[in-house]
């Protein structure tokens, strides 16, 4: 059966399909492809240390855990306000360049502070480990963490999504 919740549930998913996936991915190829040519560059001049690389790749895992916790909220989003995704995919779609509404929850404050705080933290952890690395290395590390995780969490979201829903091939 058809509901208005089903339907925003589905505009929701095409939303994360054509717009969360495509440019997750997109930037988290351009994170591997400055890894790649930051490590090679590093090897043919015999600067690529372990500690280095270590400290990369600390700022590359902090990367995919703060978008693990961001594609969490964004999960809970879509779980309880599908129609928030279903208003974005709508307003892509006619090319509107405005924002809908907030979306209105009671922990909205805490996802706020919680944001600022794993902002700060991740300035102060590139900060620190930043000594004797590259900052391309580290941006590269840090947008390859950050979006390669958000593409296998919502890909999997969406993956289960589709098994559940009537109708769907499998």
């Amino acid at each position: 059966m058809i509901t208005p919740s089903n339907r925003d549930r589905e505009a929701a998913l095409s939303y994360i399909e054509r717009y969360f996936l495509p440019s997750s991915a997109l930037l988290g190829m351009v994170g591997m492809v400055g890894l790649f040519l930051l490590s090679t560059v590093q090897w043919q001049r015999h600067t690529l240390t372990v500690p280095a690389f270590t400290r990369e790749m600390t700022v590359g895992l902090m990367g995919g855990l703060l978008s693990l916790l961001h594609a969490r909220y964004q999960y809970f989003l879509f779980e309880n306000f599908p129609r928030h995704y279903a208003e974005l995919a709508s307003r892509a779609d006619r090319f509107a360049l405005s924002r809908p509404a907030p979306v209105v929850h009671p922990q909205r404050r805490l996802v706020v502070g919680a944001y600022l705080g794993g902002i700060l933290l991740f300035a102060v952890a590139v900060g620190i480990l930043h000594r004797g690395v590259s900052w391309i290395g580290i941006v590269s590390f840090a947008m390859a963490g950050f979006f390669i995780t958000r593409v296998v969490f919502w890909k999997k979201v969406v993956e289960t999504a589709r098994q559940g829903m009537p109708g769907e091939r499998k």
